[in-house]
């Protein structure tokens, strides 16, 4: 039962990760290229053959910029970007089945959409109330600051919208909105110097545009989870 479970849940993750390429190079490259020449124009002069998703968070955790993205890797800017939207969208599909596993929930195409807007606004949209996607060249705090305030505000949001949507008490509502909302009156992490020779017009058309990728892919991601699981993984539930 398990083996089917996660074969399905991978192969919804993988297909997710491969529509997820093609839009990010539409929508999000074409800006972050933009912006790598005020980098280079600043004096900063870096090689960003890295993934776009590394400076953009697509699929990737708290807005790295790119020279924060670690190694290069071997495969250009489009194999890059493809291997990691491969893994983050495996990686997300396998923990949003385990969620619904734990819960009790499944997942099927009916209500698969839910599951990947209840994953975009988890992951993507309520961190980037405090902590916007970042474009090259643009200031930025500690990146291990920013990954730990990112993953906390993951964890309480998460458990926020499990007290919203699944529990019926008041007590239980009243307390997943504070704890949505802690992380951000707390307040995420920010650059001493905030000096950018990006315009800010160009950042901010980044960040909508960065956010309504990763909508996109939460909502392929969800579907696809539900039809795979119902289609390959129901009877065995079942059982």
């Amino acid at each position: 039962m398990l083996v089917k479970y996660l074969l399905a849940t991978i192969i919804a993750g993988l297909f997710a990760g491969i529509i997820l390429t093609p839009a990010m190079y539409v929508k999000n490259v074409p800006l972050i290229l933009h912006a790598e020449e005020y980098e280079s124009a600043g004096g900063g002069g870096h090689s960003h053959d890295t993934p776009a998703s590394a400076s953009e968070s697509a699929a990737v955790t708290p807005h790295e910029h790119a020279e924060e993205a670690g190694p290069e890797l071997p495969f250009g800017r489009l194999g890059n970007t493809l291997l990691i939207n491969l893994v983050a969208g495996a990686g997300f599909a396998l923990i949003t089945g385990a969620a619904a596993l734990f819960l009790g929930h499944r997942i099927t195409l009916q209500n698969g959409i839910y599951w990947g807007l209840a994953g975009f606004f988890i992951f993507n949209f309520a961190p980037a109330f405090s902590l916007a996607p970042e474009l090259p060249a643009m200031p930025a705090a500690d990146l291990a600051m920013r990954q730990t305030w990112w993953l906390i505000t993951v964890i309480l949001t998460a458990g926020g919208v499990y007290l919203i949507v699944l529990r019926e008490q008041i007590w239980a509502k009243l307390l997943g909105v504070i704890l949505i909302v802690a992380p951000h009156i707390y307040g995420a992490p920010e650059a001493e110097d905030l000096t950018s020779a990006v315009p800010p017009t160009l950042a901010s058309e980044f960040a909508v545009s960065a956010l309504a990728t990763n909508l996109f892919f939460w909502v392929v991601l969800g579907t696809a989870l539900g039809w795979a699981i119902q289609n390959y993984a129901s009877s065995e539930l079942e059982q």
